[in-house]
């Protein structure tokens, strides 16, 4: 079955963004930090709250053995449940206010943890909920207590922090994210703010206020290991790339890759590299084929996804259940490489997807060296377009350069 992919109404959108060398006129909190999409690691996709200090420090030696800190994954993230009262409906804190933690499963400390983190050159990750309950339903969450939680999570040396949003009933989310930036801020440790679902979920809802006072945010509900929610959160990233860029990131939530079947997995992490999306696996890396490991260790892409020129990725055309999805690249002569992501969503057909060069900016006269950033294959030039023939949930990604006037 062949479809010709044909320019969207997003597609024009993005199209003058990919026409665009120089960051928009977005703002950016100035921490200094993710001046490139954050890398790492997070425990929620694969253990949600089933865990204890064994699985981080653990997992710690695993990204610093098996290639993945040099190549860039930095961070390694605790999500829910590690607070003294977990799963019981009640949070303990002290006299102070300040939030006890869990002995049962950090008898040591997260201090103690977090201290052979930066002893392995990786950064910690820490968690909480901005508002007046966790997830779970455990209370009270940080709302009312941002000054105890941001002086204790400092002390312990944390390097990031993603605030969710569950507890918020209807709170000012703006107000909760100024808050946390402030606290963070006086405490005088550099921290990356991850903004988790507080009110910057893209397209409709978006607050200009949103890259002001955090590092990344969320632009989905979250991810789940099946192609739909895959694609779910993919969606919202349509006419987002304008909003990425240096020290602000759209984040469409954590990798699924190796919780997924192989393909699905390649294509999934193909298209968070194409649209700079923060690349924090989310699967066991104790217990990981060498298959998943060479996707989250594919340096051509990751090199991808590090890259700004100007817009962050975004999709360019679509039809049916094909689309193409492209970023621009830093090039020589007049005109830019171009990252390029072909993709079948279809579950059922295999499709033949065309990438026209007029949807990046280019006329049809134009031809470019190809190559496959999976195969890392340079491929014959290409004239005018690009062409594909996929399975059901494949992608191609390709890297297009040294453009010239036919």
């Amino acid at each position: 079955m062949n479809s010709v992919v044909s320019m969207s109404s997003s597609a024009k959108a993005a199209l003058i963004f990919l026409l665009v060398i120089g960051e928009q006129n977005v703002g950016a909190l100035n921490n200094g930090l993710a001046l490139s999409p954050p890398m790492g690691w997070s425990s929620w996709n694969h253990f949600h709250r089933n865990y204890n200090e064994t699985l981080f420090y653990e997992t710690a030696k695993a990204m610093a053995n098996n290639g993945m800190k040099a190549l860039g994954y930095t961070y390694v993230n605790i999500d829910g449940g590690w607070w003294a009262g977990s799963d019981t409906g009640h949070v303990t804190r002290n006299q102070s206010g300040y939030i006890q933690v869990n002995k049962e499963k950090f008898p040591n400390g997260i201090d103690k943890l977090i201290e052979f983190i930066h002893s392995q050159d990786l950064k910690w990750g820490h968690y909480t909920d901005g508002g007046v309950h966790f997830c779970n339903g455990d209370k009270p969450a940080s709302y009312g207590y941002e000054e105890q939680d941001s002086k204790l999570f400092a002390s312990w040396g944390i390097d990031m922090i993603k605030i969710d949003a569950c507890g918020d009933n209807g709170l000012s989310s703006q107000k909760i994210m100024t808050t946390w930036e402030k606290n963070l801020n006086a405490t005088g440790r550099p921290v990356l703010i991850s903004n988790c679902r507080n009110s910057c979920l893209l397209p409709k809802a978006w607050q200009s206020w949103c890259p002001d006072v955090a590092n990344m945010w969320r632009s989905s509900g979250d991810i789940g290991a099946s192609w739909q929610r895959v694609m779910n959160n993919l969606k919202s990233l349509i006419g987002a790339g304008e909003k990425g860029g240096p020290g602000r990131w759209n984040d469409p939530d954590f990798l699924e890759v190796g919780n997924m079947p192989l393909l699905e997995s390649r294509s999934h992490f193909s298209l968070w590299c194409v649209t700079s999306s923060p690349l924090i696996a989310g699967n066991d890396l104790r217990n990981m084929s060498k298959d998943i490991l060479n996707i989250l260790t594919n340096q051509e892409a990751i090199a991808v996804n590090q890259q700004y020129s100007g817009n962050a990725g975004d999709q360019v055309a679509v039809n049916g259940s094909t689309e193409v999805w492209a970023k621009p690249l830093m090039g020589t002569g007049n005109y830019l490489n171009h990252a390029v992501v072909l993709l079948n969503r279809d579950d059922k057909e295999e499709q033949t997807v065309t990438c026209p060069f007029s949807s990046l900016g280019m006329s049809m006269g134009i031809r470019c060296q190809v190559r496959d950033l999976w195969s890392h294959e340079d491929m014959p030039f290409a004239l005018g377009s690009v062409q594909r023939s996929l399975k059901p949930h494949d992608v191609a990604f390709l890297k297009l350069s040294n453009c010239t006037q036919a």
